[in-house]
């Protein structure tokens, strides 16, 4: 510990109040887009193999106090979200293949990177969480990626979840079905289509 020195600290004496909430910075649909993103470069993902099984990621995504995981085995496959994991979809899946929930793996149930679209790093330096959300349900996704077009990574998430805390309100985003047995599901399950 030799090599760090001691920070200086005041009394508090002279202290009489505490920050309140109004006192934070205001979010609204003008404020930066950047505000609300998840960068990758001050806060880790949370990242797991694709084999990894249905309930020993609930567990891990609760651990860490995430609701979304980036499914890599060394070369980013997709995103996967407790959402996608506690719903109807995981019975359905494993009735239909005729295994036990137990043995299914992430890899069955996450959206895969050619579903997924990304917005450059670059973009959201200028945009505004409104111009986001605006993408988010156009797109039809919660989560979109933050990408470095430069070095070819991931750079970070944003998810509508995130931003309706932010904004305490409530938003939708109705998921856009791209294929036939998308739609059959996503009417199965009772989400709108978009």
């Amino acid at each position: 510990m030799e090599r760090y020195s001691e920070l200086k600290t005041v009394s508090l004496s002279d202290y009489q109040s505490v920050v309140e909430s109004e006192d934070v910075e205001h979010f609204d649909l003008e404020s930066p887009a950047r505000l609300v993103v998840t960068d990758f470069l001050y806060h880790k993902p949370l990242k797991l193999n694709p084999d990894v099984g249905v309930d020993e990621a609930i567990a891990a995504m609760r651990r860490a106090h995430v609701r979304s995981v980036l499914v890599a085995n060394g070369e980013f496959r997709g995103i996967v979200t407790v959402a996608d994991l506690e719903s109807r979809k995981v019975l359905s899946l494993a009735t239909s293949s005729g295994q036990a929930r137990s043995d299914l793996a992430i890899s069955d149930l996450m959206i895969p990177k050619a579903k997924l679209k990304g917005v450059p790093i670059n973009v959201i330096e200028t945009a505004t969480i409104g111009s986001l959300l605006q993408t988010l349900k156009n797109e039809g996704q919660q989560h979109m990626l933050v990408v470095d077009p430069d070095n070819h990574r991931i750079r970070g998430i944003i998810s509508a979840s995130d931003i309706a805390r932010r904004l305490h309100v409530s938003v939708e985003i109705n998921h856009r079905a791209t294929s036939f047995r998308e739609l059959v599901e996503v009417i199965s399950s009772g989400r709108d289509v978009g």
